[in-house]
C-alpha cells in the first residue's frame, strides 16, 4: 500500500514582528537587527534622521551628561540614518544582546578591542575605511552637507544589509524579540500622564536641560510624544515628533570613569550585565518590574511578576538610567 502524500503547508506571508509586534513580511521579520549609534549632541546632531523607522530605540549617556542613542531596526528600514557616531563598551553589550550589526563610526579604545572579537556582533566601523573628514573611503556611508563634520555621518540601512549578506551576516536571530498583546481600548486606558527623565553627567553631577526626556502620554493614539528638553523631539526626515508605543525606564548601578577609553574625556561605564529595578509605561499606566541580561550573549529580558512583559505592538523606546539621573512620573 502507497501512503498517501501529505500536502505541503505553506509558511505564513506576514508574522507579528519580533520587536515592534506589528504585522511584517515573513522575509523581513525574520532578519537580523541591525543597530546604529545616533548622537544627540545638541544643537548640531539634531534633529536626527531615521529614529522613527526604528523598532526600538535605546538611549543613555555617553559623556558629560551628554546622551546617546542605539536604534535598532529590523521591521523597517531607513533611507537616511544618523548622525552616526562613535560607540561605548555599553552599547556593544546591547549590541551582543541582540545579536545584531552593529553600525558605527569608531570609538572608545576599549570598545574598538572588544568589537573585534565578539563572535555574535557583526561590526561596521566607518572609522576602518575613512580618509579624512571629508571623505568617508566607503559607499556604506556619506557625509551631508546639511551640518559640520563632525555631525553629519549617514547611511541607508538597506545598503548596509546588503554589505552583511555579502558577508554572509543577515542571518536570523530569534532570541530578538519581545512579547506583544493587542493595546488596551479606550475605556481601559490612563487619561493622561507624563514621564520626565533629567540626565546628569554622573563624574560631575550637573544638568542640561537640553538634554531632559520628556514623554507626555496621548490617550487617543495610546502614544507617548517625545521632548528633549522643551522641545518635540522630530524626526528630521519626516518633520513628525516621535512618540513612541511603549516605554521602558531601566534603572543601573552607578556610572564610573572608563579607565580604558582612551583619549575620549569624560567616558563613562554603565553596568548592563546583570540585573535591576525597571518601568514599563504603556496604555497610560506604570508597570513595575525588573531587566535582566544574564552574560554579554543573552537577550535583553523585561519582567513583571515573574512573566515577560508584553508590550503593545510599535515602537519601544528603553531609557537606561544611572541612580544620579533623576526620575519622575505623573498618570491618572
Amino acid at each position: 500500500m502507497v501512503g498517501r502524500q501529505l500536502p505541503s503547508i505553506k509558511a505564513p506571508a506576514y508574522l507579528p514582528g519580533p520587536l515592534d509586534g506589528q504585522s511584517t513580511p515573513r522575509r523581513l521579520a525574520l532578519r537580523r537587527p541591525l543597530a546604529v549609534i545616533i548622537e544627540n549632541y545638541y544643537p548640531d546632531a539634531r534633529p536626527q534622521y531615521g529614529l522613527s523607522q526604528a523598532s526600538t530605540v535605546i538611549e543613555t549617556l555617553a559623556e558629560d551628561g551628554i546622551t546617546r542613542f542605539m536604534a535598532i531596526y529590523l521591521e523597517h528600514d531607513a533611507p537616511k540614518v544618523g548622525p552616526i557616531r562613535s560607540a561605548r563598551m555599553y552599547f556593544a553589550h546591547w549590541a551582543a544582546a541582540f545579536h545584531s550589526i552593529l553600525v558605527h563610526v569608531g570609538g572608545n579604545d576599549d570598545v574598538l578591542t572588544l568589537l573585534w572579537d565578539l563572535p555574535k556582533v557583526f561590526n561596521i566601523d566607518e572609522n576602518r575605511w575613512e580618509v579624512n573628514l571629508y571623505d568617508t573611503g566607503t559607499n556604506l556611508f556619506w557625509r551631508g552637507t546639511d551640518r559640520a563634520a563632525p555631525h553629519n555621518m549617514y547611511a541607508n540601512t538597506k545598503v548596509l544589509r546588503q554589505y552583511a549578506i555579502k558577508n554572509h551576516q543577515d542571518w536570523a536571530y530569534t532570541n530578538a524579540y519581545f512579547p506583544h498583546h493587542k493595546p488596551a481600548p479606550l475605556a481601559q486606558r490612563g487619561h493622561g500622564g507624563y514621564l520626565t527623565i533629567d540626565f546628569e553627567n554622573p563624574l560631575a553631577p550637573f544638568n542640561q536641560p537640553a538634554y531632559d526626556v520628556r514623554y507626555v502620554y496621548d490617550r487617543k493614539s495610546n502614544t507617548y510624544l517625545r521632548y528633549m528638553g522643551v522641545t518635540p523631539h522630530v524626526d528630521g526626515a519626516t518633520g513628525k515628533q516621535l512618540r513612541p508605543a511603549n516605554v521602558v525606564v531601566m534603572h543601573t548601578g552607578p556610572a564610573v570613569a572608563d579607565p580604558n577609553a582612551g583619549p575620549t574625556p569624560g567616558s563613562i561605564l554603565i553596568p548592563t550585565i546583570g540585573h535591576g529595578k525597571a518601568q514599563f509605561f504603556l496604555n497610560g499606566k506604570v508597570i513595575q518590574g525588573t531587566w535582566q541580561q544574564v552574560n554579554m550573549y543573552a537577550p535583553l529580558r523585561f519582567y513583571a511578576h515573574h512573566h515577560l512583559v508584553a508590550f503593545n505592538p510599535g515602537q519601544t523606546w528603553i531609557e537606561v538610567v544611572p541612580p544620579n539621573s533623576p526620575v519622575s512620573w505623573h498618570f491618572h
